[in-house]
């Protein structure tokens, strides 16, 4: 009956599915892997974990992400990873992803959350080098990742006196006003010439 040639024809599909699965998870583990590493997490492993599961429009895998920051004693990544090591890792998914989608933008919202220092940097280069395929926009309050930006918007809150509702606006800044937003972000609200001139410095790299 039609209800059993349904189900043999989802066994069918799934199968093609957990193969398709088994053959691709070595190479992406291993990209993953690579690409995590370059954000200084040097010992870090990862890998994928194929198991049987209930066949339903998933297909019959279930398949759990497995992290180390040692290399060692992999767990399922939503269980052992930090919040800074769970930002490179989602940074080095997207970026993966968009590469072999084709997709035309990537909107990243503070996907920086939880490092700082070169890690910052080395994540504001991954986000730049995408841009040479696709457009990115990245929201961030790190200077390290916004200073690798080729151009910049500010985006402010006010209340509106008159009204007592906030309003929201997006402008974007010319080259000098970059470097002295960059400053505010390196030295808070009020501007050293060193942070200014380390914006520059910034800016200019």
């Amino acid at each position: 009956n039609s209800l059993a040639e349904t189900k043999l024809s989802l066994e069918d599909v799934s199968l093609k599915l957990h193969e398709s699965r088994v053959k691709a998870a070595e190479d992406f583990a291993q990209e993953m892997t690579d690409s995590i590493r370059g954000l200084e997490l040097v010992y870090a492993a990862f890998d994928v974990q194929i198991t049987d599961a209930p066949l339903s429009q998933f297909g019959s895998d279930n398949i759990v992400f497995r992290f180390s920051s040692t290399g060692r004693n992999l767990t399922d990544l939503s269980k052992c990873a930090s919040g800074g090591e769970l930002s490179r890792i989602m940074l080095a998914l997207k970026a993966m992803r968009a590469r072999y989608t084709a997709m035309p933008t990537m909107i990243f919202d503070e996907i920086d959350t939880g490092v700082s220092g070169s890690v910052a940097d080395k994540m504001g280069s991954m986000i730049c080098s995408m841009g040479s395929y696709m457009q990115v926009f990245a929201i961030t309050h790190l200077p390290q990742v916004a200073a690798k930006g080729c151009a910049h918007y500010l985006v402010s809150k006010d209340i509106n006196p008159d009204t007592s509702v906030a309003v929201s606006k997006i402008e974007r800044l010319s080259d000098e006003q970059r470097v002295l937003e960059i400053a505010r972000m390196l030295s808070g609200s009020t501007l050293t010439d060193a942070a200014v001139a380390n914006a520059r410095s910034l800016l200019k790299n």
